[in-house]
C-alpha cells in the first residue's frame, strides 16, 4: 500500500518535482522515436517529391541548405550531410563547460520510390565539439526545430518540382 501522505510530502520538494519532470521528458522523447514513417524508416521530417529526377532532387537539397548557411560535409549515393555552427543558445542547451561549440548537422537520405518520385528523410543531430571526434557528444532532435526543418523540406519540394 502506498502511503499518500509520504508521496505528497516528497512531491512538495523542488528536487522531487524536477525528477518527476525529467522522467516525463524521457518517456515523451522515447515515445516520439517509436513512431515510424513508412518503409521502416523513421525521421525527424520528410517530404515526397514527384515528377523529377534524382539529380534535380540532390541539387534542390544542396541549394536550399546552403542558402540557409549550412556547409556540405559529405555526399554519398543515398545520403547528404550538412553542418552549421550554432550560437550561444545552442551551446547553452547542448554544450558543456569544455565545449568548443555546437553544430546542427542534418543528415538527409533520398529514397527512390520509382516513376520519378523520391522521399527525402531528414534527421538532425546537435553535435558538441570538444576537440576530439571520439569524445563529441550527439543529440538527435525529436521536437525542437521541427517547424524550421519542415519549412526547408517544403522549399526542397518546391524547388525540385519546379514550382
Amino acid at each position: 500500500m502506498i502511503n499518500t501522505r509520504f508521496v505528497t510530502n516528497c512531491l512538495k520538494s523542488t528536487r522531487a518535482k524536477m525528477l518527476v519532470l525529467c522522467g516525463l521528458l524521457v518517456v515523451l522523447n522515447s515515445c516520439a522515436s517509436s513512431v515510424g514513417l513508412g518503409r521502416g524508416k523513421t525521421s525527424f521530417v520528410h517530404t515526397t517529391i514527384n515528377n523529377t529526377t534524382r539529380s534535380t532532387v540532390d541539387a534542390a537539397i544542396k541549394s536550399v541548405f546552403q542558402r540557409e548557411g549550412f556547409m556540405l560535409v559529405s555526399e554519398g549515393p543515398y545520403d547528404i550531410h550538412f553542418r552549421k555552427m550554432g550560437g550561444d543558445s545552442a551551446k547553452l542547451i547542448y554544450g558543456s563547460w569544455f565545449s568548443d561549440g555546437v553544430s546542427a548537422e542534418p543528415e538527409l537520405i533520398v529514397i527512390d520510390q520509382g516513376n520519378g518520385s523520391f522521399t527525402v528523410h531528414c534527421d538532425v543531430y546537435m553535435r558538441e565539439h570538444s576537440g576530439s571526434e571520439l569524445l563529441d557528444a550527439n543529440w538527435k532532435l525529436r521536437g525542437n526545430g521541427k517547424i524550421a526543418y519542415t519549412r526547408l523540406m517544403n522549399q526542397i519540394k518546391k524547388t525540385a518540382e519546379g514550382r
